[in-house]
């Protein structure tokens, strides 16, 4: 009788341990699949699509009353570090002197950047 009980209970012990055993790797595999799943879900959602910007210019006739800086309002956005830089670049552009006087009835080229692709 004495050895029918050491059966049954060297029985359990190792029923017991084969169950904390499959109980820890379910835990370790359930972990991993977090991690895993959580870093693909976050790189998703840090990944903002990236925007491409094209130049191109537009030849614009001068209207009573428009300045060089009413232009440049119109005309720049935030590729251009400041709206100094774009007057410079429109100076520079239609060779104008440092004089920011324009005439009306004049063709000025102005440059401006866009996401759409133009042919």
């Amino acid at each position: 009788m004495y050895e029918r009980k050491k059966t049954c209970v060297g029985k359990r012990y190792y029923r017991r341990r084969r169950n904390l055993a499959v109980l820890i790797s379910s835990l370790c595999l359930a972990l991993a699949m977090a991690i895993l799943f959580g870093s693909f879900l976050s790189e998703a959602e840090a990944k903002e699509p990236e925007v491409t910007y094209y130049k191109y210019y537009a030849n614009v006739e001068i209207q009573p009353g428009d300045t060089i800086w009413d232009l440049a309002e119109d005309y720049m956005d935030e590729n251009y570090e400041s709206r100094e830089a774009y007057i410079r670049e429109v100076k520079e552009l239609n060779s104008l002197s440092d004089t920011d006087s324009i005439v009306s009835g004049q063709y000025l080229i102005l440059p401006y950047y866009s996401t759409e692709y133009k042919l």
